[in-house]
């Protein structure tokens, strides 16, 4: 469990292929890094629990790994 260093504008939600919120999370670091992470404890990102379950330096790559879990974002 972690908290979420994030740029502004982030942690976006990310939905199911139906529009339901999955639980998850895509993140940008201050270092530029995406992450896909799980939300195990709402909360703002210095305050909630997150898992990070992928982390990549490109935007397109991370977008690409969510689609392929079933994740629309």
């Amino acid at each position: 469990m972690a908290k979420l260093q994030s740029q502004p504008l982030y942690p976006i939600t990310l939905y199911d292929h139906q529009g339901i919120p999955a639980n998850m999370c895509l993140n940008k670091t201050p270092e530029g890094k995406f992450q896909i992470a799980k939300v195990l404890k709402p909360g703002k990102p210095d305050e909630g629990e997150f898992e990070v379950v992928y982390e990549h330096d490109s935007e397109l790559y991370i977008r690409a790994w969510a689609r392929t879990q079933g994740i629309n974002c």
